[in-house]
């Protein structure tokens, strides 16, 4: 298949695997997050402990028990904490993970150090998603995999040991928009998820032209991941139309703009900008591109009806072309009323908190990666209501 790929999807599914590559063989730096409750607050992360105020305490050390399953067909990979030296078995929360790769790369054994690293540093299960991709297995089956796992989880808690009141779904970039999709898939099952932790995520297809995709150049890259995606195969001819913004009628676009207004961004991410002007449709574009660019199972950003949605955690970081479009989800979800923290990293590119290397308080991967566990674990430690 490589082979029959344009140069610049090439290119854009090369950088994809060299970014694997870097986060598999780089080290990660790895604390333990009881530790890191004990006298560190995300506000003063910037600056090194001073071990000299600190009260130590004993830490309990955490083994991992790996395991590999099938669940409704689909593979996964499971990571269960245990308290080294004791025999104590106990129901867990559990973090069900989707990993990203432009829905065409990745695997749980690329993302083994990231999903460690979050089982150790939170005390839960996690479970690790190796749903099927695209181009070869195109929308929608890498979410219909990633449904059934989280399904399963749910309808087989008391035999996986977890606790079903307290299951997060957790993604980033490709995988942050399957989290996204799948939460809005569950939003009215029984009993609900305790959250969603969105790192990075794809949420939209309409505009190609918002802030971040100016300063990211990364354009022509997006579309075609995207039409491999939604259609499992490459059309050149249909980028034009995607980035210029004329994939779509004149009433889509006066349908759905609203949700991805730029000046709902925060001013200093659209200093600058100049939006564009001036779209003339292109008619065979919009008759091939528009039952998938507006459907909300591709693009979350476009439901109509955010309510009933789990508390989310979003990350966004500077250096990214899908800033924006993690923003205004965001902003989406703060204007239904749903519980979210959105976290922005200026500093940070792309996916630091899993390709980055963690080298302690002072490193973006660390600070990025605290707030994430934080969230989880306030979310955790919130006694759910009951459900009826």
């Amino acid at each position: 298949m490589w082979w029959l790929m344009s140069s610049k999807l090439r290119v854009v599914s090369l950088l994809l695997l060299v970014g694997v590559a870097f986060f598999s063989l780089k080290p990660f730096v790895e604390v333990h997050f009881s530790e890191l409750k004990e006298d560190t607050s995300p506000t003063d992360m910037k600056k090194p402990k001073d071990p000299t105020n600190a009260t130590p305490k004993p830490i309990p050390m955490i083994d991992l028990k790996v395991t590999s399953a099938v669940f409704n067909g689909v593979p996964v990979r499971m990571y269960r904490p245990t308290i080294r030296n004791t025999n104590e078995k106990s129901l867990l929360p559990a973090v069900v993970y989707f990993h990203g790769g432009a829905w065409m790369h990745g695997s749980v054994d690329s993302y083994d150090l990231y999903t460690r690293k979050i089982a150790t540093n939170t005390g839960l299960l996690v479970i690790s998603v190796e749903y099927r991709l695209a181009p070869q297995h195109p929308f929608p089956v890498p979410l219909d995999d990633c449904h059934k796992v989280a399904l399963y989880v749910l309808n087989h808690a008391s035999e996986l040991d977890v606790e079903a009141s307290k299951v997060i779904l957790m993604g980033d970039s490709a995988g942050g928009n399957l989290a996204a999709v799948v939460s809005q898939r569950m939003k009215n099952i029984k009993p609900p998820l305790l959250a969603q932790v969105l790192i990075n995520p794809v949420t939209q297809s309409l505009n190609f032209q918002l802030p971040s995709h100016k300063v990211s150049h990364g354009g022509d890259g997006l579309a075609a991941m995207y039409l491999s995606y939604f259609m499992g195969s490459y059309n050149n001819s249909l980028i034009p139309a995607m980035i210029s913004g004329s994939h779509v009628s004149d009433g889509v676009h006066q349908r759905y703009s609203q949700y991805v207004d730029y000046l709902k961004l925060p001013e200093s991410l659209r200093k600058d900008y100049v939006a564009p002007r001036g779209i003339t449709v292109d008619p065979v574009a919009a008759r091939v591109l528009e039952p998938f660019i507006t459907n909300p199972e591709i693009n979350p950003l476009m439901s109509d009806d955010l309510k009933g949605l789990p508390h989310t955690m979003v990350v966004t970081v500077g250096t990214d072309p899908f800033r924006d479009e993690g923003v205004l989800y965001a902003v989406r979800l703060k204007e239904e009323r749903i519980p979210v923290q959105h976290k922005h990293y200026e500093d940070a590119f792309h996916n630091e908190c899993i390709y980055g290397r963690d080298t302690g308080p002072d490193s973006v991967p660390y600070r990025m990666n605290f707030d994430i566990f934080e969230f989880i674990h306030s979310r955790v430690s919130t006694k759910q209501a009951e459900f009826k």
